[in-house]
């Protein structure tokens, strides 16, 4: 996919992208990835560090970014079902620290029935403070619409199900590339060497290296482990769906706000 300048109003090439940070408008800092690379935190590199366990209630959903499913078999599952075991038992999740590709990264470890949803998380400094944000006082809401708006609750409320909830924007666009390749409109790009990708990452092999070497630090477990890169297929499944690839922003120049 070409990317253009809106500034110079023209296409340019991959190798004249670059990364920065927005200090001011449209004044960067830019780093190269060597600069970024020695940035990095090597902590969390090839693990997946347990580092608290809290209430599932007290993160709240806006911390969430993506989730990946995450299963195990063979001699590791005893300590996969050890540890879904006791969290399901205290009613706990387990915070922990990963690194994906270059960025150390907070998540969420919970089980959900043989498998755990892994829940990839941002950081506090990404998401926008809802208190700072200039917001007027609703105004208050008359006996009769209190009234209505319980009403409207009674008569939608019920069990979630999915299926009830389809991508509509995706079904059309499936159906409309069905119509397309019927009526034979398509493009043939030339063929091109495909991109290299980093190793695939098994993050199911890094969460058993985890629960078989623990240490303790203080007045609490943390569970640490050194990983290898992974060699076998991989156990981790996206838990969200993807129509194509997502190109990454190349600013951090802002916060999301979620909510």
């Amino acid at each position: 996919m070409a990317r253009r300048c809106s500034t110079c109003d023209r296409d340019v090439d991959f190798g004249e992208l670059g990364k920065g940070y927005e200090v001011d408008k449209g004044v960067y800092a830019l780093f190269t990835k060597e600069e970024l690379a020695k940035l990095e935190d090597d902590e969390a590199g090839g693990t997946i560090e347990i580092v608290a366990f809290v209430e599932p209630g007290a993160i709240d959903l806006s911390y969430i970014d993506k989730s990946y499913w995450v299963g195990v078999g063979g001699k590791n599952s005893r300590g996969f079902a050890l540890l879904q075991h006791v969290l399901t038992e205290t009613h706990r999740v387990a915070l922990a620290k990963t690194k994906l590709r270059s960025r150390t990264r907070l998540a969420v470890v919970r089980p959900h029935g043989k498998l755990f949803a892994l829940e990839m998380m941002r950081y506090a400094d990404e998401i926008v403070n809802p208190d700072a944000l200039d917001v007027p006082e609703p105004r208050p809401a008359s006996p009769r619409e209190l009234e209505l708006a319980h009403g409207l609750v009674q008569a939608l409320s019920g069990p979630f199900d999915p299926a009830r909830h389809p991508d509509q924007y995706r079904a059309a666009v499936a159906a409309a590339v069905e119509d397309k390749t019927a009526s034979c409109e398509l493009t043939q790009q030339p063929v091109t060497a495909d991109r290299a990708f980093g190793k695939v990452i098994d993050l199911a092999e890094l969460l058993a290296r985890s629960l078989a070497k623990t240490e303790p630090n203080g007045d609490r477990n943390r569970a640490v482990a050194q990983a290898e890169p992974a060699t076998g297929a991989p156990r981790r499944v996206p838990a969200e769906r993807r129509g194509g690839a997502r190109q990454s922003g190349l600013r951090e120049s802002k916060k999301r706000a979620t909510g």
